[in-house]
């Protein structure tokens, strides 16, 4: 995945998102927070470890958190982390 169609999988996210329901007020934030990052990441030519790092970490933990209950949710975030790390991000 190019960060071409990663920017389409965070967009088709984000509508997705928008359309849930289901979701918290809080999980909602911190996905919508967690996005922003991932699209400042991938917009700087060479972002720091520490920020790829934290952001990929924060991604993985909201999977695993909406495995259970938003399982296409939880899958798309998956999709993001392999796709972050095939990129070097």
């Amino acid at each position: 995945m190019d960060k071409e169609q990663l920017q389409k999988t965070l967009a088709d996210l984000h509508e997705e998102l928008s359309a849930m329901d289901s979701i918290d007020g809080s999980s909602r934030a911190l996905l919508q927070q967690l996005m922003g990052d991932i699209q400042e990441i991938i917009s700087k030519s060479k972002p720091e470890l520490d920020e790829r790092a934290n952001a990929t970490a924060q991604l993985e933990a909201v999977a695993v958190k909406f495995k259970s209950e938003h399982p296409r949710l939880s899958m798309a975030l998956s999709e993001i982390v392999d796709a972050l790390g095939k990129l070097g991000i």
